[in-house]
Order: C-alpha cells, then sequence, then structure tokens
C-alpha cells in the first residue's frame, strides 16, 4: 500500500490563501509506501504534487503540467 496525505496549499494566519506568499505557497505532505518520497527537510514544488500523484498510480502525467513527479 501507498499512503499520501497532503493539502493544496498553505494559508497565512490570518486565514487566507492563494496568495504568493511562502506560507500560503507551502503545504505539508506525508508519503509512506516503497517509493523514496522527497527529501524530510527539501522544499517542494507546488505544481508537482499533481504530477507526482499521477506518477505513483501509474497515470501518465500530461504534458501540459509543467513539473516533474518528486518520487
Amino acid at each position: 500500500y501507498e499512503v499520501i496525505v497532503t493539502a493544496d496549499h498553505g494559508q497565512s494566519l490570518r486565514g487566507h490563501h492563494g496568495g504568493k506568499g511562502e506560507d500560503q505557497q507551502e503545504f505539508a505532505m506525508y508519503y509512506f509506501g516503497d517509493a523514496d518520497g522527497p527529501d524530510l527537510d527539501g522544499c517542494l514544488d507546488q505544481l508537482a504534487l499533481a504530477p507526482s500523484v499521477l506518477s505513483r498510480l501509474g497515470v501518465a502525467v500530461p504534458a501540459s503540467m509543467q513539473a516533474a513527479p518528486f518520487f
């Protein structure tokens, strides 16, 4: 089994999201499975989240997705 627990974005202290601030761009991700997950202390690209999940599911990543999977 593989389990990916994540959020699609962070939020500011005032509860806002969707901005360009670090607190709004960062997201948490926990991965449990056989693949080598991302570096524990590394910074993940939010654009790589969807391609990464598709890749682990064995689904082709569309060329329109700009970021490479981080798995």
